[in-house]
């Protein structure tokens, strides 16, 4: 019995995203424990340029900083994309995310068994950071990416088949206005929820035990990660004469394309790490951008610079088709 492409492609990713990077953190976490009676009861947590340490923090805290960290990153990026995968979605962006969390699992474990490993003996946290150490965990965390990505099946993403929406009639001085809402769906808001907290968590150790421009720079992480929540959980579509406009509820981002600047509108179908790696606004190469919320109906609509924009709405074909009308008429007045 065969197992199909799609199939070994989601196995592979849950061995590159879970399995491996949660037995890499559980051995780290392992040494680690084991190392807690040999070094000082408050260790050097940072180091600055020339390598004398800058931040320090109880013994404890690494640990449980591998652990939060070492499950709770690959964790989250497995939640991101395992929904996609089991709908038969493929892509690059899926291959890549596997890659990152076995990296990012072995950067994290290593980093936290050296930083208590060149501690061991000391009486005091001053010890100096070596070297060879930085470069050494990097290295190591890069070649764990390159054996997650080659393990995982190569699965490019094929754009899905485009519908060219009928124009909606506009009489002479009348104003048709369309207007959406679209929500993040709750696979997203369930990982960036998760993001924030695990975020929250983890420079909590650096605002009570860290130095003070640790503190401000952790601070401003949270501060960022607010924002990108809030800014990401709802946007409003709106078509009028004046053109496409989506705009986040909370203000911002503000995307729009001016009527003249239509080529013509699809509806589509939409795979949010397929076709641009996440989730709220992104970028992808050759000029495309999507403020793609869910999987699903959308519509794309092409510049006449050539590029596009993606924005995943319920009832596109009515958007697309209004935006036509519009974009003939402003054309029309132009003599095009």
């Amino acid at each position: 019995m065969t197992t199909d492409i799609h199939t070994l492609a989601r196995r592979r990713f849950t061995l590159v995203a879970v399995l491996l990077p949660a037995l890499v953190t559980v051995v780290a976490l392992v040494a680690q424990v084991l190392l807690l009676s040999l070094v000082p009861g408050v260790v050097a947590t940072h180091w600055g340029w020339a390598g004398t340490p800058d931040g320090f923090a109880p013994s404890w805290t690494v640990p449980l900083m591998t652990a939060l960290l070492g499950l709770g990153l690959p964790a989250l990026l497995f939640a991101a994309a395992i929904g996609g995968l089991r709908r038969g979605d493929h892509g690059a962006s899926y291959r890549l995310l596997g890659a990152v969390a076995f990296g990012l699992a072995v950067l994290i474990a290593a980093l936290g068994v050296a930083t208590l490993g060149i501690q061991v003996g000391r009486t005091d946290p001053g010890v100096p950071l070596p070297v060879l150490l930085l470069p050494g965990t990097l290295l190591a965390a890069a070649a764990a990416g390159l054996v997650g990505w080659a393990v995982q099946p190569r699965l490019p993403w094929r754009p899905t088949p485009t519908a060219t929406a009928a124009p909606v009639p506009v009489r002479a001085g009348e104003r048709v206005v369309w207007m959406q809402g679209v929500t993040l769906a709750r696979a997203g808001a369930v990982v960036l929820g998760i993001a924030f907290v695990i975020g929250c968590l983890a420079v909590l150790p650096v605002l009570f035990f860290g130095d003070p421009v640790a503190a401000i720079i952790s601070g401003l992480v949270v501060v960022v990660l607010f924002v990108v929540v809030a800014t990401t959980l709802r946007f409003h579509v709106r078509v009028d004469a004046e053109g496409l406009t989506v705009v986040s509820a909370a203000g911002w981002p503000r995307v729009h394309i001016p009527t003249e600047d239509v080529l013509s509108a699809e509806v589509v179908e939409v795979s949010p790490f397929g076709e641009f790696g996440g989730w709220g606004v992104r970028w992808s190469g050759g000029g495309r951008q999507g403020v793609v919320l869910r999987a699903g109906e959308g519509i794309l609509v092409r510049r006449r610079d050539g590029g596009t924009l993606t924005v995943t709405v319920d009832d596109a074909a009515a958007a697309a088709g209004l935006l036509t009308t519009y974009a003939a008429l402003t054309s029309g007045r132009r003599g095009d």
